[in-house]
């Protein structure tokens, strides 16, 4: 069951301190993102805007091919409030390998990142020439002794890092054809 947009909807800081989304009887959506990581935090209670919507189907679309539903539902909820509403962040590329073949993401594009152990799948919400926004959509990884990336995390990564999941699929597929 995918969730629609509605007029209801409303972003706003709960208690907690978590950026939160009211979606309507009695339904509320939390985030992983706090307060302190948030634009404007102090004045945040704000509909959910015709730019959220668009951004919202966007990542639905360009995550069909993930999980269930309501996983993807959650991870576009998390995308748009990452987006809209995150801090802006430094590129932290060190943690992931260079690539020899540089890759110019596309908004919502499922990517990979090499931390030599495993590839980790993350989601693109941001792009520029030289680097993007992503959230992780893998469980919680431990980057260095003092850097982990939660699910949904979000990290800023130099567009060098990043492998296109497209591209990596069909190189498998050769090699197991090859």
């Amino acid at each position: 069951m995918l969730l629609q947009p509605n007029d209801q909807w409303r972003w706003f800081v709960g208690e907690e301190g978590h950026l939160m989304l009211e979606l309507g009887g009695d339904m509320l959506f939390c985030t992983p993102y706090l307060k302190k990581n948030l634009v404007r935090a102090e004045q945040l209670d704000q509909c959910f805007s015709v730019e959220d919507t668009g951004l919202y189907y966007n990542f639905i679309d360009k995550l069909s091919s993930f999980g269930s539903s309501a996983q993807r539902v959650q991870a576009a909820l998390n995308a748009v409030a990452v987006a809209r509403f995150y801090k802006p962040l430094m590129p932290q590329s060190w943690f992931f390998e260079p690539q020899a073949d540089y890759h110019q993401p596309e908004l919502g594009e499922l990517i990979a990142l090499d931390i030599t152990t495993e590839l980790l799948t993350l989601m693109v919400v941001e792009t520029s020439p030289s680097a993007s926004v992503c959230i992780s959509l893998a469980g919680e990884k431990l980057l260095s002794n003092s850097k982990q990336l939660i699910t949904f995390g979000a990290i800023k990564v130099m567009n060098d890092r990043i492998i296109s999941l497209d591209t990596h699929v069909n190189e498998q597929h050769i090699r197991q054809v090859g």
